[in-house]
C-alpha cells in the first residue's frame, strides 16, 4: 500500500498551499472540472529525476502545478479565455502559476497534436483533453513514442468506459508498469520495452490482444495468464 500522502511537493514546498488558497478564493473547478490536489501531489511523488519535462491536453489546476513541478511545460488545450468559468483564465490568473515554463499551444488536439513538431522526450505526460472516443486515443498516439524510460503517463477520467478500455490496453503493454489508480486517474511508468512502431501494425504482437484472440498457436507470455477487462460496474 502507498504511504500517506504528504500535504507538499517535494519539488515546491509551498505549491499545494498556494494552490489551496486560490481554490478558497476563486472556486474547487472550472469549465473542463479539476483534478483532485491529493491526486496532483501522489504524480509529483512518483516522478524521478531533476529536471522535469512534461505536457497535457487540457488545462487547469494541473497546470498551475505543472508550472511549478516541471522545468517546461507544454499545454494542448481549447482556448476559452473570457468564457464562463474559463479553465484557461483560471490558471494564467492563478498568481502560484510560472507562466514563463509554459508553453501554450491552443486549438483542439485533434488538430494541433497531429501538427504539432517541437515535441521533447517527456517525463511527464497527462491526458485529459477531450473524453469522447476516439480522442483521448489518438492523444496518447501522439504522445506515446516520446516517452522517456521511467516516465509517467496519466490518463485522467477512467471511469469513462472508453478510457477505462484505454487504462486497460495499458496496464497489460510491456509498454507501461500499471504503478496505481488514484480516484479516477490511472498512473503508468514506462518501462524500456522498445517502442511499438507508431506507422506498423503488429496488433498480435501486443499483450492486450494476444491474452483476447483465439489463436491456433500457442500465446508466449511471460506470466503465462490471459486476462479479462478492469471492470468499474457498480463503482462509479
Amino acid at each position: 500500500m502507498p504511504g500517506p500522502l504528504r500535504a507538499e511537493a517535494t519539488r515546491d514546498k509551498t505549491i499545494a498551499a498556494e494552490i489551496g488558497d486560490y481554490e478558497r478564493d476563486h472556486g474547487f473547478a472550472h469549465s473542463a472540472g479539476s483534478m483532485p490536489l491529493r491526486t496532483l501531489l501522489r504524480i509529483e511523488r512518483l516522478l524521478t529525476g531533476t529536471s522535469i519535462a512534461s505536457a497535457e491536453t487540457g488545462c487547469g489546476k494541473s497546470t498551475i502545478f505543472l508550472s511549478r513541478v516541471a522545468d517546461r511545460h507544454k499545454v494542448f488545450c481549447y482556448d476559452d479565455r473570457g468564457q464562463e468559468n474559463s479553465s484557461v483564465d483560471y490558471f494564467l490568473n492563478c498568481p502560484a502559476t510560472r507562466q514563463d515554463r509554459l508553453d501554450l499551444v491552443f486549438g483542439p488536439t485533434q488538430f494541433t497534436l497531429p501538427r504539432y513538431e517541437d515535441h521533447v522526450p517527456y517525463d511527464l505526460v497527462l491526458i485529459d483533453g477531450p473524453h469522447g472516443f476516439p480522442f483521448p486515443d489518438l492523444e496518447y498516439y501522439y504522445f506515446y513514442p516520446h516517452l522517456k524510460t521511467d516516465g509517467l503517463l496519466v490518463v485522467d477520467d477512467i471511469h469513462i468506459p472508453t478510457i477505462s478500455r484505454l487504462a486497460d490496453f495499458l496496464s497489460e503493454d510491456r509498454m507501461f508498469e500499471k504503478l496505481e489508480f488514484v480516484g479516477s486517474t490511472g498512473i503508468f511508468r514506462r518501462t524500456d520495452a522498445p517502442v511499438f512502431d507508431p506507422l506498423g501494425d503488429g496488433w498480435w504482437l501486443q499483450d492486450f490482444n494476444r491474452r483476447r484472440a483465439s489463436f491456433l498457436k500457442d500465446i508466449y507470455l511471460k506470466d503465462g495468464k490471459k486476462r479479462t477487462p478492469i471492470s468499474f460496474e457498480g463503482i462509479y
